[in-house]
């Protein structure tokens, strides 16, 4: 992570949530986002992994049942996956569990998926605990593109699709027919950005070193109408929330989503509720 100056800004852009469930109470994830959905906060965003070891925390909660106890406290705001991970989650399962999200609250669900961990990479411990090999990045990139497509066809309402990896057939009865989710690719690398590119509604991308860059590639770009640019950012302890980096407001992103922590972030959320 790179130092920033945080600054207030009078740019426009949307401020996002996603909450850690490492080591989190389900009741202390609902509280924050009742707080949350009484600011101006955007959407809330939990992240998707099934343990707390790469970070020291005993445990991680269920993204999905995270999302559907706030999907039930909420009322305005978004609320979503950052990200799926495909490569441990097929896409009919996956398109399941976010039609049933839409179910409960409709028209504030969001959709992030992810190629899934890197090798070397902290969260490839996750793959080793299921015995899944580590793909390259070609595999990865690959298998994200057909996850897509496979989630594309499942609202579509289409009976088969073709991919060896994430494919079906004779499928029937899984979504109500509600509008595909806004669908957005979480992104660390060109390859990825591309899949976003081509495939998706928006790119988020973590805020690394190359960050800027990938940005400036992003803006010379020819993206799709309404597509929306989010950058992840890990938030500084002390910094107030609400506020957005200035160079991210000079950068042309749409969207800026913050790491909060259930535990310890309710106090400040709810004082952006009383300003």
């Amino acid at each position: 992570m790179i130092a920033i100056t945080v600054q207030p800004t009078v740019g426009v852009m949307d401020t996002d949530f996603v909450l850690s469930p490492f080591g989190a109470e389900l009741s202390e994830l609902v509280a924050i986002a009742r707080a949350a959905d009484a600011t101006s906060v955007g959407a809330v965003w939990v992240n998707d992994h099934f343990s707390g070891e790469m970070v020291g925390s005993p445990w991680s909660r269920d993204p999905f049942v995270c999302l559907g106890a706030i999907g039930a406290v909420t009322e305005r705001v978004d609320i979503g996956i950052l990200v799926a991970n495909v490569t441990n989650r097929h896409p009919v399962q996956l398109a399941s569990a976010v039609n049933s999200l839409q179910s409960l609250a409709p028209d504030r669900v969001r959709l992030g998926v992810g190629s899934g961990a890197a090798p070397g990479s902290r969260f490839a411990s996750e793959h080793d605990m299921l015995v899944k090999p580590l793909r390259t990045t070609e595999e990865r990139v690959r298998l994200l593109r057909e996850s897509i497509a496979s989630l594309k066809d499942i609202w579509a309402n289409e009976p088969s699709n073709p991919s060896t990896s994430v494919g079906f057939t004779g499928l029937s009865a899984v979504v109500d027919g509600s509008v595909k989710p806004r669908l957005t690719v979480g992104a660390s690398a060109w390859s990825t950005i591309e899949v976003a590119i081509d495939l998706a509604d928006g790119v988020n991308i973590r805020r690394t070193s190359r960050l800027h860059e990938q940005l400036e590639r992003l803006h010379a770009a020819e993206l799709p109408a309404g597509f929306e640019v989010s950058v992840l950012d890990m938030r500084e302890p002390g910094t107030p929330l609400g506020v957005v980096p200035r160079d991210l407001v000079d950068a042309g992103v749409d969207r800026y989503i913050v790491t909060v922590s259930p535990a310890d972030d309710l106090e400040a959320v709810m004082e952006m509720e009383s300003r």
